[in-house]
């Protein structure tokens, strides 16, 4: 309709182009997990391997998401972008030879999976930092509903799309659909337009940079709990990811495209509320994060666990994903208006220490939990740990007010 948010947006070529690109790198990463995770469940039937291969995917976020993001305050982010996505897209493309000639053992898998997660990471931090200077203060929350939108869609969407790959092609067509989408996103990225591409002021070493920007994110409310949420997102929404390959294995009987339709129903809820919210003008979003991170985030798991067949199942991931639609777009709205434009990049880059680094502490759960009390009751306690941490901590008025 007229005067719609989200037509403006979409309307302005170089948004539309960085939306479309970073709905590709972001679709893919979140489509790598499940390819990895499911290429292990194949080669092994150690029940802990899985999570050892997702603590290999996911360690580089913890070594390299703050030093990534003081790095793209300093340098063009365009060509920052593009180079990690662009290397992304080759690493995939190896891999899948790899695969496809059987030469792919636990061992290396593991190697070609800590690459993959830096080469990811490194441009993870950027992508968020782009939007504020892509589009009026008055247009973020709805860019950022979009950004999240779209690429958490992606992310799960892509996860049907890889099932059907693995399905018909083996497990090198996972890995080759992600090569090819990652190529597709860099050559869309290197056709952006940033403006105020790079942080004024003089050049300092990385450390500095990194030890400022944890001095200001950390240094004052809501953004420290706002980032100390994301780690708890994290590792709470990994160790689901993890565990879901095996219980439709071993619980529903099912195959890889029936895992990927369950994990990819996720976004579908997420891409609905999140549309919801493009076009509101605002929210409370203070609000919004205590309840629907809160409460929401580990209820979610928790009535995952409970589900007696695939079909409940597939309700449930559906609107925890309309709850996560919500959660996030409120979530990284007030984080970005809360941070100056010069610190974006590192701030960015401690969010996604938290999303992306909660991934081997989820892979840690994993592995401790599943041997002993098996996938469905650890998804189980997970959503209850959750919420006994999440809830005390942003139904305080620094969050619940803003």
């Amino acid at each position: 309709m007229s005067g719609s948010p989200v037509r403006e947006l979409l309307g302005d070529t170089n948004f539309r182009r960085f939306w479309v690109a970073q709905i590709l790198a972001s679709g893919a990463s979140g489509t790598s997990r499940f390819v990895f995770v499911w290429l292990i469940v194949t080669l092994t039937d150690w029940s802990a391997a899985e999570g050892l291969v997702a603590f290999a995917l996911g360690i580089p976020a913890l070594l390299f998401s703050l030093p990534a993001g003081a790095w793209s305050d300093r340098v063009d982010r365009r060509r920052f972008t593009v180079g990690w996505i662009g290397g992304s897209a080759a690493l995939f493309a190896i891999f899948t030879i790899v695969v496809a000639f059987d030469l792919a053992t636990t061992q290396l898998t593991a190697v070609a999976a800590i690459a993959v997660g830096t080469s990811t990471v490194m441009a993870m931090p950027t992508l968020s930092a782009i939007v504020p200077l892509l589009v009026t203060p008055d247009r973020l929350m709805n860019a950022t509903a979009m950004q999240n939108g779209g690429s958490q869609a992606a992310s799960f969407l892509g996860l049907g799309l890889g099932g059907a790959a693995i399905a018909l092609f083996g497990n090198a067509g996972g890995f080759g659909l992600l090569a090819i989408v990652l190529g597709v996103s860099s050559m869309l990225m290197w056709r952006v337009s940033i403006p105020d591409n790079i942080a004024d002021g003089p050049p300092k070493s990385i450390r500095s940079d990194v030890m400022a920007g944890l001095r200001y994110g950390l240094g004052a409310e809501p953004r420290r709990s706002l980032l100390i949420t994301t780690l708890i997102l994290g590792s709470s929404f990994s160790a689901m990811q993890i565990a879901m390959p095996r219980v439709v294995e071993e619980t529903y009987d099912k195959g890889s495209t029936a895992t990927g339709l369950l994990l990819g129903s996720f976004g579908v809820g997420m891409l609905v509320s999140s549309a919801v919210v493009a076009r509101r003008d605002d929210m409370r979003h203070g609000l919004n994060v205590a309840l629907f991170i809160g409460i929401g985030l580990g209820m979610g798991q928790f009535l995952l666990s409970l589900a007696p067949n695939y079909w409940v199942a597939l309700v449930v991931m559906v609107a925890w994903g309309v709850n996560a639609g919500i959660a996030i777009a409120s979530h990284r709205t007030l984080l970005q208006r809360e941070t100056e434009p010069a610190m974006m990049g590192r701030v960015m880059g401690i969010m996604t220490l938290g999303f992306a680094g909660g991934l081997p502490f989820g892979a840690l759960a994993q592995i401790v939990l599943a041997p002993r009390l098996g996938p469905v009751m650890t998804m189980r306690w997970v959503g209850l740990i959750t919420m006994a941490i999440t809830i005390p901590l942003l139904f305080r008025p620094a969050i619940r007010s803003r």
